[in-house]
């Protein structure tokens, strides 16, 4: 291994502990004030070492969010072959389990939606975010256009179809880091929930 291999090797490690103890600190109840000073102090590094990784705190968060988002994406993605009804159900499955795994990180990938929060972000950074949440977007979107020419879902306009299975995914996972479920089973409900959203899709313009 070349001296510059092991530079880099160094230097992502050293990045990667940053994170790591960034992260940690997200678990405050005041994780929002967390400071530069105190990331660097978790990581065991001075601060000038996480400013030659990172521009800001705000990149900090970014950075989090775009790794949650990379990896959610290559689950994802690997659903590509399968039938409509599986894909989808597939698709939700890691959706769940990458939002229930960890509250730090899905408070931060929520945090980092926001329009203020990306409007003062280095564009380097905002443009990756914004790359990675097109091709989720595709790869969901492709699997309900696939059911609709299916006949599978109804045809009718995308965002008015994903609205409902939107609103109830997202307030479930609300529900869920609130304490609704306590000690229950998440995965069981998860599934119901699942199974609540497909119904949907497929029966949304039948009349009740």
């Amino acid at each position: 291994m070349s001296i510059q291999e092991r530079k880099a090797r160094e230097f992502n490690r050293r990045e990667s502990e940053i994170l790591n103890a960034a992260l940690a600190l997200f678990g405050r109840a005041d994780w929002e004030l967390v400071t530069v000073e105190e990331i660097s102090r978790k990581a065991e590094v001075g601060k000038g070492t996480i400013y030659k990784h990172f521009e800001s705190k705000d990149e900090i968060y970014a950075r989090l969010a775009l790794e949650f988002n990379r990896k959610l994406l290559a689950q994802i993605q690997q659903t590509n072959l399968l039938p409509v009804i599986a894909r989808f159900r597939e698709m939700t499955r890691v959706a769940w389990e990458a939002h229930l795994s960890s509250k730090e990180l899905h408070r931060v990938v929520l945090y980092c939606g926001r329009a203020e929060f990306r409007r003062n972000l280095p564009a380097r950074i905002s443009e990756e975010l914004k790359a990675v949440e097109a091709a989720t977007n595709k790869a969901i979107n492709s699997a309900i256009m696939q059911g609709v020419e299916e006949g599978l879902f109804p045809r009718k306009p995308l965002d008015m179809l994903m609205f409902g299975a939107q609103s109830a995914f997202w307030g479930a996972v609300q529900l869920i880091w609130s304490g609704y479920l306590n000690e229950r089973d998440k995965a069981r409900y998860c599934d119901e929930i699942t199974n609540f959203i497909l119904t949907g899709l497929i029966y949304q313009d039948r009349r009740l």
